[in-house]
């Protein structure tokens, strides 16, 4: 791969499957977008050449797909790895598809580990069963937004 790609919000498991993978020599180079401070300052120490790409705000998982598929272009890369939170990556196959489609650029998407989500039982989880519920009603939205123009 290319690039490994940590998008921005979420908990410092993203980071911390990004940094691995960079680490495990899936790629050379890892890419943050809006990284807090700490997940920032271990990266700076321990991942060569980490950058972050902090020339834009992203307003949402779309904005930040079509900058990466446009920076992507732009520096000739191919492919990139995407790391999320599990609950997070049903929204983000249907963004990153739609957004990615017809380009060069490919894509893989992948799951951190956060110690609340159960693959099995996330409805069990307080946290995750409230982040599944959110991801629908985004993915919703993202549908009748990007997809019918609502």
């Amino acid at each position: 791969m290319d690039v490994v790609v940590v998008v921005g919000g979420g908990d410092t498991d993203r980071y911390v499957r990004g940094r691995d993978l960079v680490l495990g020599g899936y790629s050379k180079r890892l890419v943050l977008i809006e990284p807090n401070a700490p997940d920032l300052a271990d990266a700076l120490r321990s991942v060569p050449g980490v950058q972050v790409w902090d020339d834009f705000q992203p307003r949402n998982s779309w904005a930040e797909a079509s900058h990466v598929r446009t920076r992507m272009q732009a520096e000739g890369l191919r492919s990139v790895m995407v790391v999320s939170e599990p609950p997070h990556l049903l929204r983000l196959r249907y963004t990153w598809g739609s957004v990615f489609r017809g380009s060069d650029p490919g894509y893989t998407l992948i799951a951190s580990a956060p110690p609340w989500w159960s693959t099995w039982r996330w409805w069990q989880h307080p946290r995750a069963a409230a982040f599944v519920d959110s991801e629908f009603l985004k993915l919703g939205y993202y549908v009748a937004r990007y997809r019918f123009g609502f």
